[in-house]
């Protein structure tokens, strides 16, 4: 069989990954005017908070009735409840400090997540590919991100861009340009949703009977799940969805019947919390929490605990050697306790905001992202209502 050309696409902004950040990044690089294509592997919007079951999203203030996530990141909040359950509690805005059940936090249905997301990139005008798997990516002399490969039904396409996002989650894309990465180590674990009949009162519970399973081992074997290999994949798979089996054999060797425990749904992707991150032009870590950074890009609050909030410098979205490349998620650079702050669903909806916007932007100037003014940035993120300095 004769190799067939390839086919090029080309556009303005390309974002890998449409998970949280990624979808953040393309409605808002769409909502600026340019052209934007969103690549996902799965058939499904929202990454980890549907298609891996974690939904829950995390508070989007401080613990003490002040409000730090803005934009996207609140509306999408309030996107993840339109079509199922989920409320936000009535009282957040009071200034003693609060659990984190009590802040502005909801729970949501992921398939009712998926139908909102589904509607605001139709709305934005985004051009997204489902089913659809990156494979490789060009640069050229001065380490610019040309081009992207991906596969799907129609064939191997190439996708020429001024400006890419690497919203993955791990980092694939930024790795397949020749930039530095950061690994990390994760425990093993897995989301799922049950229905339970017996089920007691629960804060976790999507609706009566109807509630999630959560499960985190360490490997005894094992010092590390690093995410980064096919075969370390598949094995993370296999071994959680073990974890959820063993669960109900022991249940049902203990009388419970199987008309009234059961689950419900599994998670179609690895519940992986962290896997690698660029090597960014500043990486953010626990010891910066009480900077202030002139570039910064917006606040953030820490969700385990009420706490004073922590500034986002935009050169973390920044790989160090690759230009036309930003960052925006999971893989944004940052390490030690910075990484717990910053891995959730409210911080990827900031960050994916934040490289739409400086995608677009940077095509609207005729420059990279790297060249781009922040205080334009910024001026475009205060009209989001973002705050961003202490």
């Amino acid at each position: 069989m004769k190799n067939r050309e390839m086919q090029t696409v080309k556009t303005d902004v390309v974002v890998c990954g449409g998970g949280i950040a990624g979808c953040a990044a393309a409605i808002q690089a769409a909502r600026s005017g340019v052209k934007t294509i969103l690549l996902e592997k799965t058939v499904f919007p929202g990454g980890l908070a549907t298609s891996g079951l974690v939904y829950i999203y995390l508070p989007i203030c401080d613990g003490y009735g002040n409000q730090m996530v803005h934009g996207l990141g609140e509306e999408l909040l309030h996107a993840s409840i339109k079509y199922g359950p989920g409320d936000i509690p009535e009282n957040w805005r009071s200034p003693e400090p609060k659990m984190m059940n009590q802040r502005f936090f909801t729970k949501f249905s992921p398939p009712a997540f998926v139908l909102s997301l589904d509607e605001l990139l139709e709305e934005a005008g985004v051009d997204v590919w489902y089913d659809t798997l990156l494979c490789d990516a060009e640069t050229d002399e001065d380490s610019r991100v040309r081009a992207v490969e991906v596969e799907n039904k129609s064939g191997r396409i190439r996708i020429e861009a001024h400006c890419f996002v690497d919203a993955t989650g791990d980092a694939d894309l930024a790795v397949r340009c020749g930039a530095e990465i950061i690994e990390s180590t994760n425990l093993l674990s897995i989301w799922a949703i049950e229905y339970d009949k017996n089920a007691l009162e629960d804060w976790h519970k999507l609706a009566p009977e109807l509630g999630r399973i959560v499960i985190n081992q360490k490997d005894p074997q094992a010092e590390e799940h690093r995410g980064i290999s096919g075969a370390g994949v598949s094995r993370f798979i296999r071994e959680t969805r073990g974890f959820v089996r063993e669960r109900y054999q022991t249940a049902l060797k203990n009388g419970a019947n199987r008309n009234d425990l059961f689950p419900v749904l599994l998670p179609s992707m690895a519940d992986y919390r962290t896997t690698r991150f660029i090597k960014g032009k500043m990486t953010l870590d626990s010891s910066m929490s009480k900077m202030s950074f002139e570039d910064s890009i917006g606040m953030i609050g820490d969700w385990t605990k009420p706490a004073p909030t922590v500034e986002l410098p935009y050169r973390i979205l920044l790989p160090e050697k690759v230009r036309g490349l930003l960052a925006a998620g999971r893989c944004i650079s940052v390490q030690g306790e910075s990484v717990e702050l910053t891995r959730v669903i409210p911080v990827a909806a900031m960050t994916g905001q934040v490289a739409g916007y400086a995608a677009a932007l940077s095509l609207q100037k005729g420059c990279m992202p790297d060249e781009l003014p922040v205080e334009e940035l910024q001026n475009e993120l205060k009209q989001q209502g973002f705050i961003l300095h202490k």
